[in-house]
């Protein structure tokens, strides 16, 4: 049963392992498209990447880099900041942040300064990509360990796989809540991009309701409430609804 288990364990290891490094090959043929100012294939990749569930703030950053260049600011907009929910500090995404702010209408206020707790938060949660990585990494450590421990002849290298073996364990489940938290902390918010070219925003949840203020496409907007079809928003202190298929969360 031991030597199953560990077939087994080897077996996921390797197979997720190939789709990482899949991944990469993809990622890596986005920016030869990118580079030959094919921005369409190079989306396409980068989506397809996403698409599997793999993030990082490099793939958000490129996704938004192609979208700028075929002229979706709004969705520009969306990766960048997405890509700051991984990195706050990072100044490639910052900047080209700023670089949609001189494009859109509704100027959103962008962070010049990052909280320490910010910091650490980035630094311990990094991608969910990356915890998955150390995770995978752990995994096959322990697979190794639990190899060992069947086929040592001596009871003392039996202790010594064995006691590693909890330890390495223990990191693995480490490692693994990590990346529950960061991949948390990335689907959690209370902002939303206006996608819509220009959007009345209501004072009350009803398309009869009066109108607030308008707001236009590429703003970024506080989401403060929500019912079924509506959210309520806020923007530079103005507060109203709005329809939610005219945003996407962060």
């Amino acid at each position: 049963m031991g030597r199953k288990v560990t077939y087994i364990l080897f077996l996921f290891t390797f197979s997720v392992s190939s789709w990482g490094m899949n991944a990469d090959s993809i990622f890596l043929k986005g920016n030869e498209f990118y580079q030959e100012n094919n921005y369409e294939q190079a989306n396409l990749s980068y989506k397809s990447i996403l698409d599997e569930g793999y993030l990082s703030k490099e793939l958000y950053l490129n996704l938004g880099n192609s979208y700028f260049k075929l002229d979706s600011i709004p969705q520009a907009i969306l990766c960048y900041e997405k890509g700051l929910k991984i990195a706050p500090a990072d100044d490639d995404l910052t900047h080209n942040l700023k670089q949609c702010n001189f494009l859109i209408k509704d100027k959103n206020p962008i962070k010049k300064s990052i909280l320490i707790s910010e910091l650490i938060y980035s630094f311990l949660g990094k991608s969910p990509n990356y915890w998955a990585n150390i995770s995978l990494l752990l995994m096959g450590v322990l697979c190794i360990l639990m190899l060992f421990y069947k086929i040592s002849p001596e009871l003392r290298w039996q202790k010594i796989n064995f006691y590693s073996a909890i330890v390495v364990s223990l990191l693995f489940l480490f490692s693994v809540g990590l990346a529950w938290l960061s991949k948390n902390r990335i689907e959690d918010t209370n902002y939303g991009i206006m996608f819509s070219p220009s959007t009345k925003i209501l004072v009350e949840p009803s398309e009869n309701a009066a109108a607030a203020y308008l707001l236009h496409e590429g703003s970024k907007a506080k989401i403060i409430a929500e019912n079924n079809d509506w959210y309520e928003i806020s923007f530079d202190k103005k507060v109203g609804w709005i329809k939610k298929y005219h945003i996407k969360k962060i």
